[in-house]
């Protein structure tokens, strides 16, 4: 039996920023829907189970040494069941997690409602309200890894360093929600203790916990990731208005607002996502061909890149993650309406409200930013989000509500388009569309190409 004496310990002490809106649903619905997890203080926290099962998940997935048989002691194995078919060596976790507690977390509550597909409009009864943690909230974050001898040191720091690597570049994202853009954070104020325990200062040290004087990074190389994203980013500006509908608890406001997350206007990433996958089922369904037996398959592809929660289906984790996003160089104006009785062309009594949309204070201002990535893409799915990217720019795809008296068109303005090595930026000009890179260009031509060869093989 190899010897598993601790020879020492790592710390890593930080703070996570939330840069989305967060959803780590508690079960209980006594103010909404699905309530956010609290303490018995009533304050918001993000459980270690919730943190530590993201970590794991990004790491097995994307880090292309999978065999190094640290990487199970580090994470632990999980629990035999009697179906197992051989007979594995256990481990004990090196890694500890403790919940993640802020005390300057503000919640939120927002409206939901389930979109029919095929009609675009709202199912009936399917409205639901669900709290969220607004984003700049500070989670106090601790980890500690135990050190044995029969453990690699160099292993389990390239295991931190890769884990903290992604962190700070908000490549994670916990919670609920996660492909509308919520959860996402990033890594502050971050230190981190190596206690030796062949030095009995360290020890006592790590007894007294004391954590003074910690370095900033570890000196080791992070994993590489690999992991395929097709990734698009692209600004416009809004050519008439936009209204994000929310509905506000004071007294004397509009019966409509657009929505805001942290004193900001914001496009969320549900209402984008949500008009992407129709338009994106509604180019498939364009593109097949007129068989009987095809009939099905648009329905299926979508469902295969966007995911699935429904009753009736199999649940499967989409791979289109859209961003949340502000809006910006705008101006919020009042506006009067009525109904009208569409037999009569009158009025309809006491049927007087008002929203407050959004307008662009000028016609090329840089208002909306969207952000669209395809974790582990197909060249065909790349090229439908191409021809979605085409309807965006291009105004033939609104956002947002009130589409049908003109609000939500968009004008593109700028968008960079990556994927592996690849880099294509796209800007308008008087004869038309300026391409940084033809080759990229003709490659891009190629994945939208596919989109019908998939449908027709």
């Amino acid at each position: 039996m190899e010897d598993a004496t601790i020879t020492g310990k790592i710390v890593v002490i930080a703070k996570l920023e939330l840069e989305s809106p967060l959803m780590i649903g508690s079960g209980q619905d006594e103010f909404a829907d699905i309530e956010v997890m609290k303490d018995k203080k009533g304050n918001p926290f993000i459980p270690a189970t919730s943190l530590t099962g993201v970590l794991r998940h990004y790491f097995e997935e994307n880090i292309s040494d999978k065999k190094n048989p640290d990487f199970e002691c580090f994470w632990g194995t999980p629990k035999k069941t009697s179906s197992d078919e051989e007979e594995k060596e256990e481990f004990q976790s090196s890694f500890i997690c403790r919940d993640l507690h802020t005390d300057d977390a503000k919640i939120r509550i927002r409206d939901g409602v389930k979109i029919d597909p095929r009609t675009q409009t709202a199912l009936d009864k399917a409205k639901y309200d669900f709290e969220i943690i607004e984003k700049g909230a500070k989670f106090d974050l601790f980890w500690e890894v135990t050190l044995r001898k029969n453990n690699s040191k160099e292993t389990y720091d390239r295991i931190l360093a890769s884990l903290i690597e992604a962190l700070k570049k908000g490549t994670i994202h916990i919670g609920a929600k996660t492909n509308s853009g919520f959860g996402k954070c990033k890594l502050t104020n971050l230190q981190i203790f190596d206690f030796d325990f062949s030095r009995k200062q360290d020890v006592l040290k790590w007894l007294k916990q004391d954590f003074k004087g910690g370095k900033f990074k570890l000196d080791a190389e992070p994993f590489q990731v690999q992991s395929d994203v097709f990734t698009i980013d692209a600004k416009f500006a809004i050519k008439n208005s936009i209204i994000i509908r929310a509905y506000s608890e004071k007294v004397n406001m509009p019966d409509a607002t657009s929505l805001s997350s942290a004193g900001k206007f914001v496009l969320p990433g549900t209402s984008l996502k949500g008009a992407i996958r129709h338009r994106a089922l509604k180019i498939l369904k364009t593109l097949c061909p007129a068989d009987p037996l095809k009939v099905e398959i648009p329905e299926k592809k979508i469902k295969e890149l966007f995911g699935t929660a429904g009753k009736n289906d199999e649940p499967i984790k989409g791979r289109v993650r859209v961003e949340e996003k502000e809006i910006n160089y705008i101006e919020p104006v009042l506006q009067n309406r009525i109904k009208i009785d569409r037999f009569t062309g009158g009025t309809i009594k006491t049927a007087l409200f008002n929203s407050m949309p959004l307008w662009p204070k000028t016609n090329d201002s840089e208002s909306v930013e969207v952000s669209i990535k395809i974790l582990d893409y197909k060249p065909w799915e790349a090229g439908l989000m191409m021809q979605v990217l085409k309807d965006l720019w291009c105004e033939d795809l609104a956002v947002g509500g009130e589409k049908s008296i003109g609000r939500g068109v968009l004008n593109g303005l700028y968008a960079r388009i990556k994927w592996k090595d690849k880099e294509l930026v796209i800007t308008p000009s008087e004869k038309g569309l300026n391409f940084s890179d033809e080759s990229a260009t003709s490659e891009l031509n190629d994945f939208a190409k596919k989109v019908r060869e998939e449908l027709v093989a």
